[in-house]
């Protein structure tokens, strides 16, 4: 069935983006504690140049991410820094007319691209695993409000109780609330989402309150599951 152009929004820069990355016929994406650190490690590697990650949650067959893209000034910064040897033809293209905007979500879908390919390869090495990983095109969709951000953040985190995998998601170690909580800014950009939620306390108070209040009426339908 074809993605929906919805769920096929073009990057733009310093906008918000809820990315998710599912697997075919529900094969397992992460099959021990390991495969988790080499995602977000290969996801770093090919496309942390150009956005900083809001949340995430990794879960059994999919995984979610909400994030910010940098300024166009920065990622073309970083990329005219870069070897030549390690820049993609997409990149050329972009460094020879930095405002077209068609050619800067072509990049980041060339990245994206080959983040999944590599994770794919992974998987292949280390379990034999035969045929494709993962659903293309990944899906993602652009965050326009302040209150989507915040519903969106709150339900990756929710992810696993809305699946009912994990029924805790204040200790659920594959995601970024405990991050966040923890102030672990290894993967994730805890200081613009704490600042954003208005501290850490109302953080924690909104992901409580939303939580219970989904959990008991049932989660709002998303075609980002």
């Amino acid at each position: 069935m074809p993605v929906s152009e919805v769920l096929k929004a073009p990057f733009i820069p310093e906008q918000y983006y809820h990315v998710v990355f599912k697997s075919i016929d529900g094969v397992l994406l992460f099959r021990d504690d390991n495969d988790y650190t080499v995602f977000l490690e290969r996801l770093s590697q090919f496309t942390g140049f150009t956005f900083d990650t809001w949340a995430y949650c990794q879960l059994n067959n999919h995984a979610h991410f909400i994030v910010k893209i940098k300024s166009l000034e920065l990622i073309v910064k970083i990329i005219e820094g870069m070897d030549i040897s390690k820049q993609t033809i997409a990149m050329k293209k972009l460094l020879k007319d930095t405002n077209n905007l068609f050619l800067f979500d072509a990049m980041m879908e060339r990245q994206f691209n080959s983040f999944m390919a590599s994770y794919a390869n992974y998987t292949i090495n280390k379990y034999h695993h035969k045929g494709g990983l993962f659903q293309k095109p990944f899906k993602r969709i652009q965050i326009d409000t302040d209150a989507y951000l915040q519903m969106a953040i709150i339900y990756v985190h929710a992810n696993t109780v809305k699946h009912k995998t994990f029924s805790n998601y204040k200790i659920y170690f594959h995601s970024s609330y405990g991050a966040i909580t923890k102030n672990n800014s290894f993967y994730c950009a805890v200081a613009p989402v704490t600042e954003f939620f208005g501290g850490l306390d109302k953080f924690v108070s909104l992901h409580e309150e939303q939580i219970n209040y989904y959990y008991q009426k049932g989660f709002p339908n998303s075609k980002l599951e």
